[in-house]
């Protein structure tokens, strides 16, 4: 079932901006033109991953420095032992919808 999430005007390239929806946090990247959709916190220690930075397509955890690939959520770096849950996406006139 997708639901808004929100329209894509508010969002800046290589800004991870989180939302809640419904009783989850889900993080949007922008990143060369794609919008990915991955949980909000570090599977590490809970930090609140969109005040990462993003670089290319890997996204570091403020924290403990583990990184991600935006695209999928794969671990590529520790600490972290556990993927990013990846929520797939849909862009309709202007907003973007997740897959809950």
């Amino acid at each position: 079932m997708y639901i808004k999430l929100c329209d894509v005007s508010i969002l800046s390239v290589d800004e991870p901006r989180s939302f809640r929806v419904k009783d989850q946090e889900i993080m949007v990247i922008w990143h060369a033109g794609n919008f990915y959709c991955l949980g909000a916190r570090c599977t590490h220690a809970g930090a609140p991953i969109a005040e990462g930075t993003v670089n290319e397509q890997v996204l570091t955890c403020p924290w403990h420095y583990s990184q991600f690939d935006i695209a999928t959520g794969v671990l590529l770096r520790g600490p972290a032992k556990k993927p990013l849950k990846f929520y797939k996406s849909e862009l309709r006139d202007g907003s973007l919808f997740v897959d809950l």
